[in-house]
């Protein structure tokens, strides 16, 4: 699949699905080897942030399962829940993924090279602030990751980089740029203490 014109800004996907994890998603997709590039998938429930006038609910922009599968160029916008990198093995390049509240989560063995990822915790909550992944890895065998490298996080508000969706959730952030928006704490062990 690819985008029309030079840049992302030039094909946007937009829908206002919310609730469902299911059936939520701007876009969803779960074949296997499938390569997506300039495209925009914006969930507008809450979007922009600034606007929020809607409780907080899961607003996917995009659901991804099938294994092998690529974005280049890419653009993922929301509040909560924008992206769920769900099962199989997946690659984000020069990508930009925007949210707040655990914006960037599941079970997928992914890595995410040169992109930026856009926090705008601010949005929710002056006191408490956001969280930018939830990574699901539910048995220490699993191999399931997110990866990201050379990126940079910028944005409003305080963010943590992630909290544990699952008891043996992992992310690595390397050689990658983190703001001031970033807690000083880091990460949340949510409901799994003591497997930190």
């Amino acid at each position: 699949m690819k985008g029309t014109g030079s840049n992302v800004k030039n094909t946007i996907v937009i829908w206002d699905g919310h609730d469902s994890l299911v059936t939520s998603p701007t876009f969803s997709s779960f074949a296997e080897n499938i390569v997506v590039e300039k495209l925009n998938f914006t969930n507008s429930y809450n979007y922009p942030p600034m606007n929020k006038k809607n409780p907080m609910k899961p607003a996917l922009a995009t659901l991804v399962s099938g294994d092998k599968t690529s974005f280049y160029d890419c653009a993922f916008s929301g509040l909560q829940d924008t992206l769920l990198d769900d099962n199989g093995k997946h690659y984000f390049k020069q990508c930009t993924i925007e949210g707040a509240m655990d914006f960037i989560f599941g079970s997928g063995q992914s890595i995410y090279e040169d992109c930026t990822i856009l926090v705008n915790a601010g949005s929710i909550s002056k006191n408490n602030g956001g969280f930018i992944t939830a990574q699901g890895r539910s048995h220490p065998n699993d191999a399931t990751a997110f990866v990201f490298k050379n990126c940079k996080v910028i944005g409003i508000g305080k963010a943590f980089l992630g909290r544990a969706w699952r008891a043996y959730a992992r992310v690595l952030f390397y050689k990658t740029s983190l703001s001031n928006i970033i807690d000083p704490i880091g990460w949340d062990a949510w409901s799994y203490k003591g497997h930190e």
